[in-house]
């Protein structure tokens, strides 16, 4: 079976390099998952190959008015970037043009034979995979990170451009279950996508490099760390209020990314030196300071309805770090987790503050213990070669591979 991969994944460096023309840059999470998922095709003997649109934001935002065309290894598969014209409302025309041929070409290729999977459900060419799968006798599966819905929409943005985008995600919406199959990072998701198709729950996924090196010392003064999307809605500000009350006086806020939050942060961190705002910087430097924080927090709402439907990308990569992680118990996080992490009801400033000082009361072994220990179940666990080859075999049953199996069942 060969596998055409349709989503943002790139060369990391490159892409960075990209950003750097960006007044605004989207989060590199999603470059993160789908290279994980890649290195775990690899390691599995997969055939694959894949088409890339990688996320930059559109012109005048971005400086780059043009790429894309070429093709670079990535994990040992072929990876084409789809030309873009990167103007408002060009932009995803180029890219569907350029991707039509290709998918076309690949499709009478691997007639009968194949699989396309996509990351998320791409709007722009989303009628095109359909077509192109039925027509070939090919299966469509999409791994669903979060919901389509979501993603696009900024609802404190400019009501206009908002009800262009809407325009622009319906068609999406309404086909988004017309897919053969699904990989869900949550169980509700289905709910809203798809009720009927198989599909299979993978929350995340573990680049084993993350993990290969040793975590630091525990720092002296405490640290306490967060790294993301600086926005109210995830509850950075919540964070902040409850830092400020904790026993440790000596403890010190470190915070990395970019939202909303970051001139009230940036007011806060002025009157209060033990609060540090770094800004974004690149991923290997926030992957050290994590290894050098005392605890990992991840303050979002238990109350936020996207929550059910989310699997935070940070809380593997925060428990591959060595340091224990201090999260709230999010709907989206799985039982098997909580041996392994610290847990708070919610992100009340209240609660939060109480459950810092309580984990900071540890001996700094217990800690170390504590992030030992969930390094550990993420590595043997979640890493890239066993959660792609549960995706792998995935694709084998909904091809017929095995006909021992009715795919109309969950699998």
């Amino acid at each position: 079976m060969k596998i055409l991969y349709l989503g943002t994944v790139c060369d990391f460096d490159k892409y960075e390099q990209l950003l750097k023309k960006c007044k605004t840059k989207p989060s590199v999470a999603s470059v993160v998952f789908e290279t994980a998922m890649m290195k775990g095709f690899a390691e599995n003997g997969s055939d694959v190959q894949i088409l890339s649109y990688p996320m930059i934001p559109t012109f005048p935002n971005s400086r780059s008015l043009f790429f894309g065309g070429h093709t670079e290894n990535l994990c040992g598969f072929p990876c084409r970037w789809l030309k873009t014209l990167n103007l408002p409302f060009v932009k995803q025309w180029s890219r569907r043009a350029d991707a039509r041929r290709a998918m076309k070409a690949w499709a009478k290729e691997n007639r009968g034979d194949g699989v396309i999977l996509t990351y998320s459900v791409p709007p722009f060419l989303i009628k095109d995979i359909l077509q192109f799968s039925k027509r070939y006798e090919l299966k469509a599966v999409a791994a669903i990170p979060d919901l389509l819905a979501n993603m696009y929409i900024n609802h404190k943005g400019c009501a206009l451009v908002n009800s262009l985008k809407q325009l622009y995600l319906n068609r999406a919406l309404k086909l988004q279950g017309e897919y053969d199959g699904y990989v869900y990072l949550t169980e509700a998701m289905r709910e809203v996508v798809s009720l009927e198709k198989p599909y299979i729950v993978m929350e995340g996924i573990l680049d084993r490099t993350d993990a290969a090196k040793e975590k630091t010392s525990v720092s002296s003064p405490r640290v306490i760390m967060y790294a993301g999307g600086m926005h109210e809605k995830y509850g950075v500000l919540n964070l902040l209020d409850a830092f400020e009350q904790i026993e440790d006086t000596s403890a010190e806020l470190w915070l990395f990314g970019e939202g909303t939050a970051v001139s009230e942060i940036q007011h806060r961190a002025k009157n209060n030196p033990r609060i540090r705002y770094f800004g974004s910087v690149k991923r290997e430097e926030v992957l050290e300071y994590e290894r050098k924080a005392s605890l990992l927090v991840n303050p979002r709402s238990t109350k936020e309805g996207f929550t059910k439907y989310s699997f935070p990308s940070k809380t593997i990569e925060y428990m591959a770090s060595g340091t224990p992680l201090l999260t709230t118990k999010l709907e989206g996080i799985p039982q098997e987790y909580s041996d392994y992490v610290f847990t708070v009801r919610d992100n009340d400033a209240v609660l939060l503050k109480e459950a810092l000082n309580k984990a900071l009361s540890l001996s700094d072994a217990e800690l170390k213990s504590k992030g030992k220990a969930a390094q550990k179940f993420v590595y043997e666990h979640k890493n890239a070669k066993s959660q792609v080859g549960r995706i792998i075999k995935f694709l084998e049953k909904l091809s017929g591979e095995d006909h021992g199996v009715n795919v109309k069942e969950k699998i």
